[in-house]
């Protein structure tokens, strides 16, 4: 991008010449004077907002009203935030009805096009030139008259409105994908707790993605109750002298708790040398260990997809070979709080082996598991594709902003 054209380097082909230069009170009104608040009204304040979507808000009365609450909104109005500004959790307005934000937003009512602004406003060169005027350091934070100073380049009106359509597009697409990965985990969560209460069973005639409504028409024996200690080995991790050199580095994944973030894992952060493997507690888990973090953070899980060794925060589980190790792995996840309610201490709370040991699990047959874990694996799968879509679009979407804007 050159600042002597001042122009995007990426642009519909029917427009030309250079972008104006305005300072934002320029193209809008920030802050409107407040007008009378209603007698009763739906409050938004830094909460109700997540990803530029309304999640949440409450309807209150006048006379109940937080003194932060002045912002009485107008359709097409702007809501900028301006406590950490750079989470860019903004919203635009366009709703019926008396709304009211708190006065953790700036109000911006744009003469120009509004979604254009409302794009400009979450490019990561506006949101640096807010944080450079920000004051505080944890709740780095803009006053009005500072926000409104900063200067933005912008088009004629035509040229504005084709960019916010195009990028709205996009929006909705975002929306759409994440509305649908919300749904495949309400629907997710749902199958699983009918599935391991046994409301529906699984058949042995159907395929693997077919549960049987119908619980007495299932031809597989009653599920059993066992110990985790009876499905599976329970391994403790160790952490190497971090001292010595020659125990890092070498070619043995080596997980801390922090790295269970998915349901399945397979490079870490940092690895151990045979002789750091040697001279420590870690041990070789198999391909297919569930990895379950015993301290602090209780009862996060996911599967090594190869051969890995894991510090002293896990107490992981090498499932024999009568039972599938998905099954008893969605199994932990649906059913976490029993490992969290077995923890001791205060300040670090840890559950030791002896207690997951003693954990009971209902188990129905291998063949009936591997039914249910090949059922739920394929809803994990698609949850897998969409996210997949969703993180696309979404750097599809951040590349743009930096390309079609000033």
């Amino acid at each position: 991008m050159s600042d002597k054209l001042k122009m995007p380097t990426l642009r519909f082909k029917e427009f030309s010449g250079d972008w104006e230069e305005k300072e934002l009170k320029e193209t809008s009104k920030i802050n409107p004077k407040t007008k009378e608040l209603p007698n009763k009204f739906i409050y938004i304040d830094l909460e109700s907002v997540e990803k530029g979507l309304l999640v949440k808000s409450n309807e209150i009365m006048k006379d109940e009203a937080p003194s932060r609450a002045q912002r009485v909104l107008s359709v097409n109005d702007i809501l900028f935030q301006t406590v950490r500004p750079y989470q860019k959790n903004n919203y635009f307005f366009k709703l019926d009805g008396d709304y009211v934000a708190s006065t953790g937003y700036a109000q911006i009512s744009a003469n120009e096009s509004s979604e254009f602004l409302y794009q400009k406003l979450h490019t990561d060169d506006f949101v640096n030139k807010v944080l450079l005027r920000c004051t505080g350091t944890s709740y780095p934070a803009i006053n009005s008259t500072d926000l409104s100073k900063i200067k933005i380049y912008i088009p004629q009106k035509q040229e504005q409105e084709k960019i916010a359509s195009f990028l709205s597009s996009i929006d909705k697409k975002i929306e759409q994908l994440s509305k649908k990965d919300e749904l495949l985990h309400s629907y997710k969560k749902g199958a699983m707790q009918k599935i391991f209460s046994q409301e529906i069973r699984f058949s042995p005639k159907g395929t693997s993605s077919q549960a049987q409504g119908e619980k007495d028409g299932s031809d597989y024996p009653d599920w059993e109750e066992k110990s985790l200690s009876d499905v599976s080995e329970i391994v403790g991790g160790g952490t190497p002298d971090t001292t010595k050199d020659e125990y890092w580095n070498g070619d043995i994944q080596w997980f801390t708790p922090t790295e269970i973030k998915s349901d399945n894992v397979s490079t870490s952060k940092r690895t151990i040398s045979l002789l750091g493997l040697k001279k420590s507690s870690a041990k070789i888990l198999p391909k297919g260990t569930i990895l379950l973090t015993t301290r602090a953070t209780i009862g996060e899980v996911s599967i090594a997809l190869k051969e890995c060794t894991t510090n002293q925060g896990f107490q992981s589980l090498v499932v024999n070979d009568s039972n599938n190790s998905i099954f008893i792995f969605n199994w932990i996840k649906r059913n976490k709080y029993k490992f969290i309610s077995r923890a001791n201490g205060s300040t670090f709370p840890e559950i030791s082996k002896k207690e997951i040991e003693k954990i009971k699990i209902k188990l129905p047959c291998l063949k009936e598991q591997t039914k249910i874990a090949n059922f739920l694996f394929s809803i994990d799968t698609k949850i897998s594709q969409n996210r997949k879509a969703l993180e696309e679009t979404k750097k599809f979407k951040k590349a743009l902003l930096q390309q079609m804007f000033v």
